[in-house]
């Protein structure tokens, strides 16, 4: 398995979909989300850091905000990469991190049951999703967060 730093965009993403999934309380403030972005951010750290024997530091990250409604295909796959990128470490099942992903995965499918659920798998709970073509058009890493954000048809 190899691990990745996912760009700031994809915090961008994922500290959105938080505050539209109504995760994490939408009148955090900026400096609120800035420093839950921070938190993510320097989890996917903890674990590249952790798979190839690193010590690098989170740069300090700046949010980009939008008002616009994220697409949820592509809120889905972000959390799907960031899981991928950040359980490398033996802290991740009990981080904060991986918490909130998870309570953001109830409430992204609570919203649209269409997409997907939780199922038994073999090694525990896993998600099986319901989004194919749209699944395999989303992006698996996120450069900027227009890239969760539907375009009009």
């Amino acid at each position: 398995m190899s691990a990745w730093i996912v760009s700031s965009g994809h915090i961008d993403v994922l500290v959105h979909a938080l505050a539209q999934y109504e995760v994490v309380a939408p009148d955090l403030g900026a400096e609120g989300f800035r420093a839950l972005g921070q938190k993510l951010w320097q989890e996917n750290h903890t674990s590249v850091n952790y798979r190839y024997s690193e010590l690098t530091e989170a740069p300090r990250y700046q949010l980009r905000t939008t008002e616009a409604t994220l697409d949820p295909i592509v809120v889905l796959k972000a959390m799907a990469c960031f899981d991928y990128q950040s359980c490398e470490h033996p802290g991740w099942p009990d981080s904060e991190a991986h918490k909130l992903m998870e309570a953001l995965h109830t409430a992204v499918l609570a919203r649209h049951p269409e997409l997907g659920e939780r199922v038994n798998g073999h090694f525990g709970e896993t998600y099986r999703y319901r989004t194919l073509p749209a699944w395999e058009s989303a992006p698996w890493g996120i450069d900027v967060l227009e890239d969760a954000i539907p375009v009009p048809a």
